[in-house]
Order: C-alpha cells, then sequence, then structure tokens
C-alpha cells in the first residue's frame, strides 16, 4: 500500500522533513520586533536613549517580555545547544556578582536569556509579517516626515538637511536603521524562491533604501553577502566542511584586514586618490592617526589593551569605555568620539573577560551546524553580519529588533523565516513535494 501511494508521488529532488515544515507563527516574536522598530522612531540621530527615560524603561519591558512568556524553553536550550552561553553566564556572572557589579550581571543575564530565546526551535519570523512591518515602518517615516521636525533626512537624495549628508534617505529619524533593516529585509527576501506578492518591488526598495542611506557597514556587508550567495548557490553537491571554513575565513579575514588596514594605508598614503577617497584628503599622517581616523582599529585596539589589562583577565565589568581609555591618551575630549559599543565581540571581552568569548565560539558553533545542513543561505549570511557585529555593533542589543532578526539568521538560518502555513497544504503537493510522512516512507 505504501509502495503504491508513493509511486503515485511526482519526482522530485529529496528533500528532508525538516525543510518542508513551517511552524506556527510565533507571536511573541512578532510583537517583539514590531514594539521595538516603532519605538526606534522616536530615537533622534543626534541624541542616545539616556538610562532613566520612558524609552529606556520600555526597552527594558519589551525585553523582559519574552523571559516571562518562553522561560522554560530557554531553560531547556542553555543545557542543549545553548551550552556555550550557559558557561558564559555562570564564569562571568559568578565574577560579577562577586566583585559587587550587579548592573554587568544583569547586562549579561539578559544577553544570554534572550540569545537563547533567538536559538529556540520555535523562533521563527514570518517573511510576509516582516515585510508588511517594513511597509509600515515607511508609511510611519513618511508622516513623521510631513508633520514633525524629527527626521532631518528626506525619502528623496537632495533634500536633507545638509549637515547631515543632503543625497542621504532615511525613513527613521536615526539613518542606520534604515540601512540596517533594509539589509535584513533584503537578505530574508532572497532566501529561496519561495512566491510572495510583491517580492521583486519590496527587493527594489530595500536596495533604494539600502543604497541610498550610505551607511557603509550596511553596503559593505549587502556586497559580502552577494559574492559568498552566487559562489555557494553555483556548487552542485553540497560541501559543508568547504562552506564552513570559507564562511570562517572571510568573517575574521575581512575584520584581521581591516585591522591591519592603517599600516597599509601609511605607506601609500602619499598617493593623491587614497588620501582623496580613504583619508578624507589628509596626507603625511602617522600610523595611529590613520587608525583613529578609521576608527573601527582604533577601537578594537583599545578595547584588546583594556581587556589585557584587566585583572586575571576577567575584564572590567560595567566600567565607562570613557574613563577607561581616557587614562591612557593625553587628550581624551578629542579622541574618544563614542562609548566603545561599535564592536560587540570585542566589548565583551573589555566588560566579562575570557568568558565573553565564549559569545563568538557560539555564533562559530551555530555557523558549523547550519553548515552540516547545508544551509547555504544562512553561511553566505554569517561574515557580513559578524562583521556588521564588529563595525556597528551598537544594534546589537538584546533590546533591539535588529539584535534578534539578525542573530536568527545566524543561529537558526533559513528555519529562522517562514511562512506560516502547513506542510500538508494543496500548494505543496501542486509543487510536487510530498508530505513529511510520505517522505519519511
Amino acid at each position: 500500500m505504501t509502495t503504491t501511494l508513493v509511486s503515485q508521488v511526482p519526482a522530485v529532488p529529496y528533500r528532508p522533513a525538516a525543510e518542508l515544515k513551517h511552524p506556527r507563527r510565533n507571536v511573541t516574536m512578532l510583537v517583539y520586533v514590531t514594539l521595538s522598530l516603532f519605538m526606534t522612531m522616536s530615537v533622534l540621530q543626534t541624541t542616545a536613549i539616556e538610562r532613566g527615560s520612558w524609552q529606556y524603561f520600555a526597552y527594558v519591558s519589551l525585553a523582559i517580555l519574552p523571559l516571562l512568556v518562553s522561560f522554560p524553553e530557554i531553560f531547556r536550550i542553555l543545557f542543549g545547544r545553548c551550552g556555550p552561553l550557559f558557561v558564559m553566564l555562570l564564569l562571568a556572572g559568578s565574577w560579577e556578582i562577586f566583585t559587587g557589579d550587579v548592573r554587568a550581571a544583569a547586562q549579561l543575564l539578559l544577553l544570554v536569556f534572550i540569545t537563547a530565546w533567538v536559538s529556540t526551535d520555535r523562533a521563527a519570523l514570518d517573511t510576509r509579517d516582516l515585510a508588511r512591518l517594513y511597509i509600515a515602518l515607511i508609511l510611519t517615516g513618511v508622516i513623521i516626515l510631513s508633520a514633525a521636525t524629527l527626521n532631518p533626512y528626506s525619502l528623496i537624495p537632495g533634500r536633507a538637511l545638509p549637515d547631515f549628508g543632503i543625497w542621504r534617505v532615511s525613513f527613521f529619524p536615526n539613518i542606520a536603521y534604515s540601512g540596517m533593516l533594509s539589509l535584513a529585509l533584503l537578505l530574508v527576501l532572497t532566501r529561496d524562491a519561495e512566491p510572495m506578492r510583491g517580492r521583486s518591488v519590496l527587493i527594489a526598495v530595500a536596495g533604494y533604501f539600502l543604497v541610498f542611506s550610505f551607511v557603509r557597514a550596511a553596503l559593505i556587508a549587502a556586497l559580502m553577502y552577494v559574492v559568498l550567495r552566487l559562489w555557494f548557490g553555483r556548487w552542485r553537491e553540497p560541501r559543508p566542511r568547504l562552506m564552513f571554513w570559507i564562511a570562517l575565513f572571510v568573517a575574521f579575514g575581512f575584520v584581521i584586514a581591516m585591522g591591519v588596514s592603517a599600516n597599509i594605508l601609511y605607506r601609500i598614503q602619499e598617493y593623491s586618490w587614497v588620501s582623496t577617497l580613504l583619508l578624507r584628503g589628509e596626507k603625511n599622517l602617522t600610523v595611529d592617526a590613520i587608525a583613529y581616523q578609521l576608527y573601527r582599529p582604533w577601537l578594537w585596539d583599545q578595547q584588546w589593551s583594556l581587556f589585557a589589562s584587566s585583572r586575571w583577565l576577567m575584564g572590567w565589568g560595567s566600567a565607562d569605555f570613557y574613563g577607561l581609555v581616557a587614562k591612557t591618551v593625553e587628550n581624551p575630549d578629542t579622541i574618544i568620539i563614542s562609548e566603545g559599543s561599535e564592536a560587540l565581540p570585542t566589548r565583551l571581552l573589555v566588560v566579562y573577560g575570557l568568558p565573553g568569548l565564549l559569545f563568538t565560539v557560539y555564533l562559530v558553533a551555530r555557523l558549523r551546524a547550519l553548515a552540516r545542513t547545508d544551509d547555504r543561505w544562512a553561511c553566505a549570511c554569517f561574515p557580513p553580519l559578524f562583521t556588521l557585529m564588529m563595525t556597528w555593533g551598537s544594534v546589537f542589543h538584546p533590546s533591539d529588533a535588529m539584535f534578534l532578526i539578525f542573530l536568527l539568521i545566524m543561529t537558526k538560518g533559513a528555519k529562522g523565516f517562514t511562512f506560516a502555513k502547513t506542510a500538508t497544504s494543496e500548494s505543496d503537493w501542486a509543487k510536487g513535494a510530498p508530505p513529511d510522512s510520505l517522505q519519511a516512507g
């Protein structure tokens, strides 16, 4: 009986049953992302969220929501695939409590629990929900531009305030979110060929805001993704080990290349095109001056030095980055331009010391697991997203929707973005894909 039934199914390439499953819509995750992104509409380009403000309490309250709804799942997975995160929490958390730094311990708890929540089996976003949310945010941005002065940019190049870059466009008051969210949507929409009405139009719109936002980190990440996506897509047979090592080499290789770029530019800065394009027209700069102008290499060097100088290599806890670096420079008022939040992996070293490395270890372990399942999309996404972690880590905050979306890609891969339907629907049969029970037979 089973043989006869299977023989009536159209011949199609084998696909594992897990690829045909479409989990139900995760309402908590959708609410989390929606509220976080809409709250970001109130964050201006020139201001940061102050501790004690209504935005601060709103973000913290939102981050606690998953812990209330999914705590049993989070707790179980910490003893499973999220083992490195649990060890990090145990080691670094115990140290911070021992030293009396409750704030650092609380921040670590939030980071580990939200990352574990993103990694649970039911963690997923519906692609169409994400597309609808993107459209709603653009419409909200239009209203803000028409009725308020929160957004210094425009939706059309050439109309932004000159101090903010007249050719830059953004539907968020903070332009980084236009570039980052557009990149995220572009990655998700090019995941596979699953039919969705208006997909090509949305890709064009996302590409428009990605390009004209001129967020360099997002543009570099998009270019890196396209190259790797095309490269991996040309393979006829799965090559999990090779794909893993290529993704890992590109991710860390790009960061290392940026780290030594100051020394390279120092040797070729006399060429006019190098000075004009890469050094703001300046010449005769020292290596340190070039590194600081590039900023990220300077930041990584400072963070590594702070980690190396911490007691027992266990980090500095919640100590202020400005205050720490001010001890090592002669004129801190002209040197420090941020709090060092742009690089997440190295910032974790500064705050939590050696246990902070386990966060990166966990991400590499997930890359290896996704490569074994031949998830070429996720492997192509890993290097650009890791680069973003090292260059624009401020959006990788547990209470930020961008953290959830990007970590969902890095930890769940293609399974993290689905369409809310059942695997045994008529559309699956129409496309020649048998139900899981028949494939298993």
